[in-house]
Formats: structure tokens, C-alpha cells, sequence
């Protein structure tokens, strides 16, 4: 069928066994009916990190959140860092910081909404174009977001976005991006199967009734629909203060928002609160370390000791050097090289942390990515690969285990729910669509190119997606 125009709605925070779940109960008709019966409903696979924001990345721009040099919603860039002083070297998207995302991103990757005539952006920190005349609501989202935030009336921002959704429809625009946010928001307030976080995705299915409803038929079947989400979530019963434990290693560290620091020698950066990128000064402060250069350092070691012995950490990751990485858990490490052919060499010793039992030789990353699909940490290889093709990706990015994340202060209203890790909770999310497609799973960087396809638009060179059959 050819369409003529798209709209990708996405339910942020929306976790795949949650929204199977209630589509098998029965409790999201709409979204049955007229969008899977005649399409395809797909396990989808977020990337790293898993967290608002640079998990849209995928979507708008068919690239990796690492491949963008976006590898979290807080970072810290040691290449751009020149003195005592590091403001102009972090970055956080947690409020009005979340618009700087599109220059973030790495030169040379035009946003989908370049390849349509009148593109609409509902409530994406994603909203700018290399020519597209984008029509967005900064200044409402801003508002919404405030009042949500310390409302925590966070349905009414998605009534919002159904309201602009429906209006930017009636206006004729042939592509729409729209975010709606209270899955996530309601649910770092609760835990991803309470009643009132399930209640919204049923409130979400109505809304997706009323825009069918108030459209034609034929209207419709012009349309492509694409429903996502960027990451799923998981209950959080206890919270490591990483930062903390590294002051009592001795550090000074640099975090948000204390972040006006001179005798710093250490930066915590959390996304999602289940992954954090930790950057040491010492002993190279102008680039990415490897293991054996941060761990030359006994203050350094001392620190990674502390934070594999602590419960609630899974594991650790960093550069072994140039296209070979480590994963160390409290019980073994593997170490995985690389090929510029598409394949890469394992190593273990002990327990292999990413759960997936192979050694040695040289395997295709096709074959490992679905060996991992099979653990709690799916698609681990090649989700860590693009995390650390980014240059402000950490020394060391710390995991947490489901129960637990890694940010204690400063997080108001407490987060009983958290993301951003590789846990199957967080990595796995639903696809769904009105076009037939005949994949059984697929990775939310591959919606972009399949959207353009089923368009008829060019594909760009070195797009990091797949076109979905």
C-alpha cells in the first residue's frame, strides 16, 4: 500500500510485557482492532541508555543513541574539558537542557522530519530539522511539564498531546512525532503495574479511538502508524548512592546538579537512574580512559572494588582498548573484541555477566545478538558496542541490578521505578503497526528506515537501522 502520510505515536515508558499483557486481557481494543488486526504487533528492542530522550534517537534519526555521541541523559565530555571548571563539559536533559539535544548530535544525520513536506513535533526535545519547517509546542511543553511535575497530574499533559495530535491531523501534516509522557512519569511515582500506570495505557487506547473516529476511513488507510516506546521500567526498592561511595573512596566529585567544582577528580553521571557513566580525571583527563589506564590508579581501583561489592550493582563496563570492551561482575568478566567484518571474539573468565554461555572463537554479531536475546540482557553485545562508539560515554558505565538504582539526593519526587539499563524490563518495548510487517522482533533504530520505505523515500548511507520485511 502507498502511503501518503505517517504518524509515530509514542507511549513513553510503555514496557512490552505490560502492554501484552493488557492487549491478551483485552483492555486495549482500540489499539487491537485498528492497528495490530490488520498490521503487526513486534517485541522491540530499545538502545542504550534506555532513557528519555536519547532513546528517541533511534526513532528520528535511524542511528544509535552512542553512534549520535548521546549516550545518556547526563554526561560529561573529557575531550571538550580544558580546565578546573567543567560546566561547558556536561550536559543534562532533565528540564528546559533537553532542548540542546538536536545540536548534540553528531553532524552529518538529518531527522525524519526533513523527508516530508509539513512535519509536526508533539512534546519531542527532538523537534529540530535541517531545513523542515517543524511545527512544535516548546513553550507548552515547557509549561505542562512544570505543572505536571510538582502536580503530578501527569494524564492531563497526555490529553494535551491528543488535543494538539488531533489538530495537527485535521491541518493535513504528513508526519507527526508525538510523545506522550505520563506512562513514564506516573510510573516513576508508582511501579509499572499499578492500577493508576495501567489505567493510562487503557486512557491512551481511548484517545487512539477518538483520533480513528474523527477520521475518515480512507484518511486512515493513508496513514502509516507506527506505536512505540523507548524503554520499559522496573520496580526500584532500594537506592545506591553512588555518589556517595565515591567520597568515601576519597573522591570529590562532580554531579547534577552540584556541578561547580574545581578540585573535582571524579564526574557521576546518571540515566534513568539504572545506568551511570563514571568519568575519572586521573590519571587522563582530556579523552576516554582504558581499564588499564583508570586502574592504574589505586584510588580508582579501590572505587570499582567498592561498587562490585555493593548488592545491588549487576556489572561494569568500560574500554579495554581500541574495539575491545570489558563486562566485570562481582562474579567473572568477559571481554569482547570487535571485527570491522561484523564479527567479535569473546573471552571469559568466570562467570560470563551478560548470562550467555560461549567462549572463545570468533562469532557473527547476528548469531550473539540472538544468544543474548534468550538472557535477562538482550541484544547486549551490539548495545554496548554503539554505547561506547561515543566519546562521552564513561570510563566505566555502572549497571544496576532490577530492584535498585544508582541515585539516592537530589531526585524529587523519589523515583520508585527506574530505566536505563540493558535489564530485559528496560530493553524490551512494543512495536506496533498498521503496515504488515513480517518480523518477529525488531530494534527501535530500524523503525526510521522502514518508515521511509514504506513511504518511498530514499534511504541515507550509514543509517545504523534495518529495513523491517
Amino acid at each position: 500500500m502507498k502511503y501518503s502520510k505517517a504518524m509515530v505515536l509514542l507511549f513513553d515508558g510503555a514496557g512490552y510485557d505490560v502492554f501484552r499483557d493488557l492487549l491478551n486481557a483485552g483492555r486495549l481494543p482500540n489499539i487491537e482492532e485498528r492497528v495490530i488486526s490488520q498490521g503487526s504487533f513486534l517485541k522491540g528492542y530499545s538502545s542504550l541508555s534506555t532513557t528519555t530522550g536519547p532513546a528517541h534517537i533511534p526513532f528520528l534519526y535511524g542511528i544509535y543513541p552512542g553512534t549520535a555521541n548521546v549516550p545518556g541523559i547526563r554526561w560529561f565530555d573529557k575531550t571538550a574539558n580544558r580546565g578546573a571548571l567543567v560546566g561547558s563539559s556536561l550536559r543534562s536533559y532533565v528540564g528546559p537542557g533537553s532542548f540542546s539535544m538536536p545540536t548534540d548530535i553528531k553532524s552529518g544525520y538529518l531527522p525524519i522530519y526533513d523527508y516530508f513536506e509539513m512535519p509536526a513535533s508533539i512534546f519531542s526535545s527532538l523537534d529540530d530539522g535541517n531545513g523542515a519547517d517543524i511545527r512544535n509546542n516548546r513553550l507548552l511543553k515547557v509549561g505542562s511539564y512544570i505543572f505536571a511535575h510538582y502536580t503530578h497530574r501527569w494524564e492531563e499533559v497526555d490529553d494535551l498531546v491528543s488535543r494538539l495530535l488531533k489538530r495537527y491531523i485535521a491541518q493535513g501534516c504528513d508526519f507527526i512525532f508525538a510523545v506522550f509522557p505520563a506512562i513514564d512519569e506516573i510510573t516513576h511515582l508508582h511501579h509499572p503495574r499499578s492500577e493508576r500506570v495501567l489505567k493510562q495505557y487503557e486512557k491512551l487506547d481511548r484517545l487512539l479511538g477518538e483520533i480513528f473516529d474523527g477520521s475518515s476511513d480512507e484518511e486512515m488507510e493513508e496513514t502509516l502508524v507506527f506505536i512505540v516506546s523507548d524503554h520499559g521500567l522496573s520496580r526500584t526498592h532500594t537506592h545506591i548512592p553512588l555518589v556517595d561511595l565515591s567520597r568515601s573512596t576519597g573522591f570529590n566529585p562532580v554531579f547534577y546538579p552540584r556541578i561547580l567544582r574545581r578540585k573535582w577528580d571524579v564526574a557521576i553521571m546518571e540515566s534513568g537512574n539504572a545506568m551511570a557513566s563514571v568519568y575519572f580525571r586521573n590519571p587522563v583527563d582530556q579523552r576516554p580512559a582504558f581499564y588499564g589506564e583508570f586502574m592504574a590508579v589505586e584510588k580508582n581501583r579501590k572505587f570499582l572494588d567498592q561498587i562490585l561489592s555493593c548488592e545491588g550493582v549487576d556489572f561494569v563496563a568500560y574500554r579495554v582498548k581500541d574495539s575491545m570492551l570489558g563486562v566485570k561482575g562481582p562474579s567473572g568478566e568477559v571481554r569482547l573484541a570487535f571485527k570491522d567484518d561484523g564479527g567479535a571474539k569473546l573471552h571469559v573468565e568466570g562467570l560470563n555477566p551478560l548470562g550467555f554461555g560461549v567462549d572463545g572463537g570468533e562469532m557473527d554479531l547476528d548469531f550473539l545478538a540472538n544468544l543474548s536475546m534468550g538472557t535477562i540482557y538482550p541484544d547486549s553485545p551490539a548495545q554496548l558496542r554503539q554505547l561506547f562508539s561515543s566519546d562521552r560515554t564513561g570510563d566505566m558505565v555502572v549497571f544496576a541490578r532490577e530492584g535498585f538504582d544508582l541515585r539516592k539526593s537530589h531526585e524529587w519526587p523519589e523515583h520508585k521505578s527506574s530505566h536505563g539499563s540493558l535489564h530485559k524490563t528496560h530493553m524490551e518495548v512494543p512495536i506496533c503497526s498498521n503496515a504488515s510487517l513480517n518480523s518477529k522482533w525488531c530494534r527501535t533504530v530500524d523503525v526510521f528506515a522502514t518508515i521511509l520505505r514504506l513511504m518511498g523515500r530514499d534511504i541515507p548511507p550509514g543509517i545504523d537501522g534495518r529495513i523491517l520485511d
